[in-house]
């Protein structure tokens, strides 16, 4: 049974779900890094809040996020491919008059 369990651990995983199969496969190595940090990034966008009216702020985040890989993008680094998203942070300040939202990540990209 140990042998069995020991093979079984870590295999493929396969996802069938309407004509679409989709396979993952991970792999943690760490003895070694398998990735290349190419930058930290930040997006920031301000809201003049309107009296009575909320639905300014939906979407502020979303919209920073928008910002940050402008950034990137402006810098020439791209998620595309192998690359991620990592410690992503995401601050709120809100007064009576304004909200604003800024998001800072690290972009990396595995070997």
């Amino acid at each position: 049974m140990v042998i069995a369990a020991a093979l079984t651990s870590c295999k493929t995983s396969s996802l069938y779900s309407g004509g679409y199969q989709q396979q993952n496969q991970t792999q943690t190595i760490l003895s070694s890094s398998n990735f290349n940090v190419l930058g930290s990034f930040t997006g920031t966008v301000t809201e003049k809040i309107l009296t009575g009216n909320i639905t300014n702020k939906v979407g502020i985040i979303a919209r920073a996020k928008a910002k940050m890989l402008e950034d990137a993008k402006a810098a020439g680094v791209e998620l595309i491919g192998s690359r991620a998203l990592v410690n992503v942070s995401v601050d709120l300040i809100e007064t009576k008059k304004r909200i604003s939202a800024t998001m800072t990540a690290e972009i990396i990209e595995f070997k």
